[in-house]
């Protein structure tokens, strides 16, 4: 993969995953080490979890067209975006398949929010370009937002961790097939005592907090170790002080809780 002189790279993964930061790094360490590059986003509704694509193209060449049928290198950040890259790999193909490692960063200590950065440094070791330029680059566009040095540091971290990662962990390359998930995020996480039962699904958290700031009784926070849609922690439930009242359930925008009481 290394040796390829027209690199074609295609990003998927949900909004709020940090996709096109990704595909904007990439394009920029590539010119900065003197190949041709050009990066298109393709956006879903990505405050709503939409399917975001970013499109990248590393040449020695000119680049006549920011857009391609088939990609040389697939990278698949969740399990809805499968169906949508079907048509975009054959068997030449190579396919990194990162759904479900979000809790890589937390046995690390590393904050969710640096979850693209992780992803960036696994499939770092199949681009042309030196990881020093990538991370100069990184560093070069946390500067210009402002953001403070230690969530610099974190992402600096997350990066060097999933390039180690991927190194060690080649198993994670995958040929893809929309009726199979890899490794899906969690089952429903449950919460119960005599009375009552709270239930979360991970796969519909967006981490939105309105359940946490509605809760009368201040039962809900938000759980470090488990992610949501969005790479980003959780609600969690303290069952003791919960009153099973219900309304975490009536306000979350995307039907993840469910609150039942129990029969007497």
């Amino acid at each position: 993969m290394k040796n390829e002189t027209n690199l074609k790279i295609l990003i998927a993964g949900e909004g709020g995953q940090g996709v096109q930061a990704i595909g904007q790094v990439v394009n920029e360490a590539a010119i900065l080490c003197d190949y041709e590059s050009v990066y298109i986003p393709n956006y879903g509704v990505e405050q709503r979890g939409g399917i975001s694509l970013a499109y990248v193209q590393i040449s020695h060449s000119l680049i006549l067209y920011p857009k391609f049928k088939i990609a040389d290198l697939l990278v698949v950040m969740c399990n809805r975006a499968i169906e949508r890259v079907q048509n975009y790999y054959d068997y030449k193909t190579k396919i990194i398949n990162v759904i479900g490692l979000e809790d890589k960063l937390t046995e690390h200590n590393i904050n969710y929010r640096a979850y693209n950065m992780f992803v960036l440094g696994i499939i770092s070791e199949f681009l042309p370009l030196k990881k020093d330029s990538l991370i100069g680059v990184l560093v070069e566009k946390f500067k210009a937002k402002n953001i403070s040095a230690s969530l610099l540091t974190q992402n600096q971290q997350a990066f060097l961790l999933g390039r180690a990662y991927g190194i060690r962990m080649p198993h994670y390359i995958f040929k893809l097939n929309p009726r199979h998930t890899f490794r899906e995020k969690k089952e429903k996480i449950v919460f119960s005592d005599d009375k009552k039962i709270w239930k979360i699904d991970p796969r519909q958290c967006k981490s939105c907090g309105i359940c946490i700031h509605r809760c009368p009784v201040k039962a809900l926070s938000f759980n470090s170790k488990v992610a949501g849609v969005y790479s980003m922690p959780t609600s969690t439930c303290d069952i003791e002080k919960c009153i099973a009242c219900g309304l975490c359930e009536r306000v979350c925008p995307d039907s993840a809780i469910e609150v039942k009481k129990k029969a007497k």
